[in-house]
């Protein structure tokens, strides 16, 4: 269980930690590959800075969530609101989901989740992802900044619509790493032109995804995504179908 309860402090190591020394701190030092250093570099320049994202106090939106089969019926829907502080650490996840509310809620390491007022008895790692999973998309570009991250270039590539993009694979390692919860790999898509992360391949297992990050919206300076959709892909990384869709709106930034 330490691993999980570890993970789940990544989005918030990376505004909190440069407050913690006067010293110079190289947050890029772990980026070997100097291709991806410089692409990851840009990105985060552009998604609005590091001292800026590090100064955020808290953090509120909204995200809508659906689910689809493969013939597209929704398998699952729900609408959320996330309420996000920072020193000290809250979490705070309201969703409403088939009629019933299900309130999350992370204060000082512990997890509580409630439905329709009342106490849910589930395994902890069940909430520890559901958060973890809201706050590593939300961090990004800035999680790249996450210790013990390997991270690689693996060239340029064409997308279907014809944009151009370098990929940049990302690894997470629980054995070396006890930050890590799961040996997840993804691979990142950064346009061209002005770095942004335009999409980005997954390893689910037992299948492999590609996400599509299609508008943002830039709010008190940061980047945030806004609509993002997910493909399934067959064994020769051929779209089958759209997995899920995913909507921001309503973002708050307070500093």
């Amino acid at each position: 269980m330490r691993n999980y309860i570890k993970l789940s402090f990544l989005f918030f190591v990376s505004i909190s930690s440069c407050k913690q020394s006067s010293e110079p701190v190289d947050r890029f030092a772990h980026i070997a590959d100097d291709n991806a250093r410089s692409i990851i570099k840009a990105s985060i320049e552009h998604a609005g800075g590091i001292e800026k994202w590090e100064s955020i106090k808290n953090l509120k939106y909204t995200k809508d969530f659906s689910l689809l089969l493969g013939d597209g019926t929704i398998e699952k829907s729900f609408a959320q609101v996330h309420d996000y502080t920072y020193r000290p650490t809250i979490i705070d996840i309201k969703s409403k989901e088939d009629g019933d509310l299900i309130h999350t809620r992370f204060v000082e390491g512990n997890y509580v989740r409630t439905k329709n007022g009342e106490a849910v008895d589930i395994p902890k790692a069940n909430l520890i992802k559901a958060v973890n999973t809201s706050t590593y998309v939300i961090g990004m570009p800035f999680k790249l900044l996450d210790p013990g991250v390997a991270i690689s270039y693996e060239g340029e590539l064409f997308l279907e619509n014809e944009t151009l993009v370098d990929v940049i694979k990302v690894s997470y390692d629980p054995v070396k790493n006890d930050n890590h919860s799961t040996a997840d790999v993804w691979k990142y898509y950064f346009d061209k032109e002005n770095r942004k992360i335009v999409g980005n391949w997954v390893d689910a297992g037992d299948h492999a995804n590609v996400i599509e990050n299609l508008t943002f919206e830039r709010v008190g300076g940061i980047l945030f995504n806004k609509e993002r959709k997910s493909f399934r892909l067959d064994s020769l990384g051929k779209k089958e179908f759209v997995r899920a869709d995913y909507s921001y709106d309503n973002y708050e930034v307070g500093f």
